[in-house]
This record gives structure tokens, sequence and C-alpha cells, in this order.
């Protein structure tokens, strides 16, 4: 059984809180049936200060065993930092490990609406180089759009990029749209822009890119184990793309199966865009192209593209029968 759980992120009225919840109750079934006793940490918003916290809550419980939960956000909590306990820690989520679920590939699957897209094979309208939108300043994304912006690209491309007091450059889109409640800050009060985390954007602006560029949440994927929905965005959405990481999610991406696109331009760049120094180079050179040239790649890519998004769907398949089976 569970006897408590500590949860310092998001409010439970949220529907993807809702749907952490739906997972969790069926992956963590075993363990709520039997009579041992459970604790159950988040990861989401999970500070050193609320740790100290729990700990202290802790040590004041009897309990036989903690299940730690990155579902949200990427993992926090380790399973040392409670070694002082002597009992199983089990890890679930963006851990490596048995228990590793993808949350945030299943949220894709869930919510992603398609139907504003139309027939996403159409090549008609591309005649634009790249997209790659950016809220959440981090450091790796500025570095990128300084570097785009260093080769006057920016304007070349799709491209937004948010702010906030440390970094309060903006490039904001003519056309964008708008967040959905399905998670906080949905406005456009926080980084300049909706938090859009249920569709592809703005269905111009999806139709009209050749390369979708991912800059993920955190720098360095096979290191943090953790992705969000915008690595999803391109495989559901069907375009090739390049994501901006020290192996480009090379490792990552091919350990589920998913074919990359990283040389398939060689007939215009022998700049290899699975290293991030690259990435920008060769999108100076891709920018050079014409619009020819972009529906005419996006035709000879469409089985590798299909591919993807039929592999999509087989990894969504595998996570959903993994939660079925439960975690014992």
């Amino acid at each position: 059984m569970i006897i408590k759980t500590f949860d310092n992120g998001w409010g439970p009225e949220l529907e993807l809180k809702k749907f952490e919840a739906e997972i969790l109750k069926s992956y963590l079934r075993p363990i709520m049936d039997n009579t041992q006793r459970w604790i159950v940490i988040n990861s989401t918003w999970y500070t050193q200060d609320y740790h100290q916290e729990v700990l202290a809550q802790l040590r004041n419980l009897e309990f036989d065993g903690i299940v730690l939960v990155a579902f949200i956000d990427a993992a926090i909590p380790m399973v040392e930092w409670y070694s002082e306990f002597d009992c199983p820690v089990l890890p679930v989520g963006y851990y490596l490990g048995q228990h590793q679920i993808d949350f945030w590939a299943l949220m894709s699957h869930r919510y992603m609406d398609l139907a504003p897209y139309g027939n996403l094979q159409d090549s008609a309208e591309i005649d634009t180089a790249y997209m790659c939108l950016n809220r959440k300043p981090h450091g790796h994304r500025r570095q990128l759009y300084q570097q785009l912006k260093s080769l006057d690209l920016v304007d070349r491309g799709i491209v937004s990029m948010g702010g906030d007091d440390e970094y309060p450059v903006q490039k904001l889109l003519d056309i964008d749209q708008g967040g959905t409640n399905i998670a906080p800050n949905a406005n456009a009060g926080h980084h300049g822009m909706p938090n859009d985390i249920a569709s592809l954007g703005h269905p111009t602006n999806w139709r009209r890119h050749l390369v979708n560029v991912v800059t993920e949440t955190t720098w360095d994927i096979s290191q943090n184990q953790f992705v969000s929905e915008k690595i999803f965005k391109p495989l559901l959405g069907q375009r090739p793309f390049l994501v901006y990481d020290p192996d480009g999610a090379s490792s990552w991406l091919s350990a589920r199966g998913f074919e990359l696109y990283h040389r398939d331009f060689l007939d215009i760049s022998d700049q290899d865009p699975a290293l991030p120094n690259n990435v920008a180079g060769f999108l100076q050179q891709l920018c050079w192209q014409d619009t020819l040239y972009f529906q005419s790649k996006f035709i000879a890519l469409q089985e590798k593209i299909m591919y993807n998004h039929n592999n999509f769907h087989k990894y969504v398949a595998e996570q959903t029968k993994k939660i079925s089976q439960g975690i014992l």
C-alpha cells in the first residue's frame, strides 16, 4: 500500500497531472495491492529545501520502501539520497533501469491533435529551410540562437526564443499557436509566449518548414535520460529533424529504433549536423537552397519519415504494455 506521497509540483487539477496519476495507478498497482508500506516521492519541482522537508518527515514514518517518480520533469532525487533508510528505493520514469517509462511519448500520443495540419505528406507549402521553436531560454538554446543570429539565419527560418529577467531577448513569431490548459503557464505571460505543449504549433508554420531543429529541455539527453514532447513533435508531424545535443541524440534515438537524418543532406553539406558545433553551419547551407530543393528533399525522405512516424506508435505501444504489466 502507498501510505504517503510527497509531491511539490503541479496541481492535481491539471489534465497532465491527472494523466500522470492514471499511469502511476496502473504501474504501481502491485505495490498498492500488497501489505508493504510504500512512500512515493515525485521529482517535479523537487528542490533541495523540499528534500530536507521530505527527509525530516520520513524519519518519523514507518515504511518498507520508496518509489521515486520522474515523469513530468527530469529525475532530480537520486536513489542514494535515501540510503539512510535501508530499504528498497525504486526509480520510475526518466531514470536508467528496468522501470524507465517515457511519460512525454505517452502524453504526445494522447494529446497531440494532428487534425488541423491536413495532409502532412503534402510538400506543396514547404518554402522554408527550418523551424526551431524555443520558449524557456535555457543555456543551450541561447547558444544556438546566438549562432543562428551571427550567421544571419534567424529570419531565414521560423525561429522563436522566449526570455526572462536574466535573458530579456525575445524573438516572437508573426503567427503563433495559443497554449492549452493541460499544463501550467498556458498563457504568454511566462517567457513571452504560450506554453504550447499539445500541438505542433501554428499549422501554417508547420506546413512551411522542411527540417525541424529540436532544442530539448536538457542539454545532454544521454546523460539526463529526459526528453519532453519536443522530440516527438517531428515524429508525429512527419518532418526530418535534428536535435541540438552533444551527439545529436543519436544514441537515444537509435536505442529506440528511430532512424537519423544526419547523412541525408550530403548533397549540399559535408558538415555532420549530429555535432552541435556544426548545426548552425549546416542550416546556413540548407538556407542557401531553393524551394524546389526543400520540396524534392521532403519527397525523397518520405520512406524514412513514415518509418519514424510508425515507429513512434510502436514505441508508445511498448510503453503502454510495460505500464499494464506493473512494477513488480
